[in-house]
């Protein structure tokens, strides 16, 4: 039997994204099952691979920037990874989701239209319509990029993949988790401004465009249901 090449052998060969993710997904999947496996995809070099294999460009290795760095403050307000790498990791989670390597589930159901809400609108996956809500995927990202290096404790070394599927995780408890999220912290910096009697003026607005957002959210969602 031929052996399994390392994670390393795969970026010295430039392997695809395709073929990078499907090995780190099966050695978290050893890894749950209670075996010993080798971290070494964590590493600041192997993460700049993998953003690499995304088409990256060369300075854009994640374990080597600060969370503002990757996720610049968007328009919108709250900070929010580019476009251009949002779409290339959502990319890379409809690709497991559809070689069934990733199987999502909530309370043992099946949740394999998790990322419908993200996906270019007009259109189906697993059986949901999509809405086309990109720059949610993108807010949701820069979210998740607090387990990484540059608060608490370092869970994802700022790897893209591991950093989506944090997302995953909560998109599976609400496919709004983080529209709710949006309109909630934005509510909690306007009453602690108010408490500490700072400016509100922009956290105010901020808060306005939240609320506004998460309500057509949950207007669209009982139009679609």
């Amino acid at each position: 039997m031929a052996k399994r090449p390392d994670y390393e052998d795969l970026i010295n060969a430039s392997a695809s994204a395709e073929k990078l993710t499907a090995w780190i997904i099966h050695e978290l999947s050893v890894f749950n099952l209670g075996n010993t496996v080798d971290f070494n995809f964590l590493s600041r070099q192997s993460v700049g691979g993998y953003c690499r294999a995304l088409g990256f460009a060369k300075n854009r290795n994640w374990a080597l920037l600060e969370l503002d760095k990757i996720a610049p403050e968007s328009p919108m307000g709250p900070n929010v990874v580019p476009e251009k790498e949002a779409v290339a990791v959502l990319a890379q989670i409809k690709h497991a989701l559809d070689k069934n390597i990733l199987q999502p589930k909530e309370g043992g159901k099946p949740q394999m239209d998790i990322i419908s809400d993200f996906l270019p609108k007009g259109r189906r996956y697993k059986g949901a319509k999509t809405l086309g809500h990109l720059w949610e995927f993108q807010y949701a990202l820069a979210v998740e990029l607090e387990h990484g290096r540059t608060r608490g404790a370092n869970v994802t070394n700022n790897h893209p993949l591991l950093t989506a599927m944090v997302v995953l995780a909560h998109l599976s408890e609400d496919k709004l988790y983080y529209a709710r999220l949006w309109e909630m912290e934005t509510g909690g910096e306007l009453f602690n401004a108010t408490l500490e009697k700072k400016p509100t003026r922009s956290i105010q607005e901020e808060h306005i465009r939240a609320r506004g957002y998460l309500q057509s959210r949950l207007q669209e969602k009982l139009k679609v249901s």
